[in-house]
């Protein structure tokens, strides 16, 4: 589920207007009270001192007004380019290497390949090929549009995928309701499962959203230790198994009582939209080699690494962000074959170059303000402060971190509130030694559990914009869903989390 474009529901303005003045308020008041003497001893003196309260100061602000959204939250990340030089705590040439950091790199070679499928359609043939498979009855049309929206959000934007999905949904719940359909439980389980599918489909890759990324970027600096495609799908895709069951089950036997409905003729307008897009295009077979491809790239890098020919091992250099960037070239190097667009690559620069850029520098500021955290000696001071959590169990840590990360991201950018929490929970883990995994593991999860409201994510804002759910059925069944998915994440985090990540 790589977050598209599309923009996210405003946030209201009084909530902007109040992050805006207290964080620049807590920021400035910081500053204020005297040095803790912990700080001054870990980090050797009170100038070095002085420069981690800054970037602890540059931490609160940041935090602040990303979770509010005070300001466009890419322009927020652009902050550490600016206070930690001009303050001396780093130079501009430190700070900025950041916002290229090798997770940056795949982020965006992502977006870019994710790009050429859409661009040919090719989501919307893979969609309704999985949705027309799924049978006449009403409760399996709902698990077919969820399973093909999770299919394609382990891959391309979630945003994106809701989209597409949506009005054919509309569609289908108008052919097998009628008139009634947006008083009806059944358009509500097709439209809320195609939000909640988008969400919980990102999970199973590192690629299919952002939090993947900068969660996986957390464990690998804190081990020591590489984190592979599969070792990520390891952990990502049992989540996607348990939690897209529990969403159909809460949309069609908890929150919802889908009414006993001929769904025969939901199939027909599928067919009809299938058979609008034809046969399988050359672009669209050109697209799918090379996306099969840099997946298969992803998936057997560890094998091909050890490929000796000659006594030489040409791939032995081959790493995820090697195939990312790969991926990108060949899909300007591959002509499309199109009988319309002759002479043209399965992509063009003018469709590369629409992808998210703020997810790109949210991204970096999260990177820069971490290496600050870390090289000023804050994260090592914050560690120490939080001995409470020391005696505590594991399992009530991970459970209170994903509840507090379930229900802020209900209101907050996912993105933004992982990339604030994480510096924190990485230093905690490390001073009281936790597998920092285990924290990880569930920031990464609950971020993209967000099912109650509109505002949370993309793809409840699109199905909500169709005007036929009320935001009193979300609230209801995304309740339910997150008090089920609090008990599989921990569970996950505890049992699967050192398996993948070992």
């Amino acid at each position: 589920m790589i977050i598209s474009s599309s923009p996210d529901p405003a946030p209201p303005q009084w909530r902007q207007r109040l992050g805006l003045v207290l964080g620049l308020v807590v920021a400035l008041g910081l500053q204020t009270l005297a040095l803790p003497v912990g700080l001054i001893e870990i980090t050797g003196g009170e100038e070095p001192a002085r420069s981690a309260w800054i970037v602890l100061s540059l931490m609160a602000l940041m935090a602040i007004w990303w979770v509010t959204e005070a300001i466009p939250i890419p322009v927020t990340s652009l902050l550490p380019l600016v206070v930690l030089p001009f303050l001396g705590v780093q130079g501009v040439a430190t700070t900025s290497a950041e916002y290229f950091h090798p997770i940056v790199v795949l982020l965006m070679g992502g977006f870019i390949v994710a790009k050429a499928l859409e661009r040919w359609n090719l989501h919307a043939r893979i969609a309704l090929n999985i949705v027309s498979r799924s049978g006449g009855r009403p409760a399996a049309l709902v698990a077919g549009f969820m399973i093909a929206a999770a299919a394609l959000s382990m891959w391309i934007s979630n945003t994106a995928t809701a989209i597409m999905m949506t009005p054919i949904a509309v569609s289908v719940a108008a052919a097998v309701i009628g008139r009634d359909m947006r008083s009806s439980p059944f358009t509500w389980a097709l439209l809320l499962g195609i939000a909640y599918a988008c969400s919980i489909g990102g999970l199973g890759t590192y690629i299919g959203t952002p939090t993947n990324l900068l969660i996986k970027n957390q464990i690998e600096a804190s081990l020591g230790t590489t984190i592979s495609f599969t070792d990520w799908m390891m952990f990502g895709v049992p989540a996607v198994i348990l939690l897209l069951p529990a969403a159909w089950f809460v949309l069609t036997r908890l929150a919802f009582r889908l009414e006993k409905v001929d769904a025969i003729q939901g199939q027909t307008v599928i067919q009809e939209q299938l058979s609008a897009l034809g046969r399988l295009s050359q672009p669209e077979i050109r697209t799918i080699a090379v996306f099969g491809t840099v997946a298969a790239l992803w998936i057997f890098k560890d094998p091909l690494t050890q490929v000796s020919v000659a006594g030489r091992t040409p791939f032995a250099g081959l790493n995820d962000y090697v195939t990312a960037i790969f991926g990108v070239v060949l899909c300007f190097l591959v002509p499309s074959g199109s009988r319309e667009e002759r002479g043209t690559a399965i992509l063009d620069w003018k469709t590369a170059e629409s992808i998210p850029w703020g997810v790109i520098l949210l991204f970096g500021g999260g990177m820069a303000l971490a290496a600050a955290i870390s090289d000023s000696g804050l994260g090592r001071w914050v560690g120490g402060e939080l001995d409470v959590f020391a005696d505590m169990p594991v399992i009530l840590i991970v459970l209170l971190v994903t509840i507090v990360i379930i229900f802020v991201t209900e209101v907050t950018s996912n993105v933004a509130t992982a990339a604030a929490a994480m510096p924190v929970l990485v230093e905690m883990a490390g001073h009281n030694n936790i597998d920092v995994a285990l924290l990880g593991a569930p920031v990464a999860l609950a971020a993209s559990c967000a099912f109650m409201l509109p505002m949370a994510t993309g793809p409840n804002a699109v199905v909500y914009a169709t005007g036929c759910v009320e935001v009193s059925s979300m609230m209801k069944a995304g309740f339910q869903l997150n008090l089920i998915a609090i008990v599989i994440i921990v569970a996950l985090s505890l049992v699967v989390t050192p398996f993948a990540f070992g």
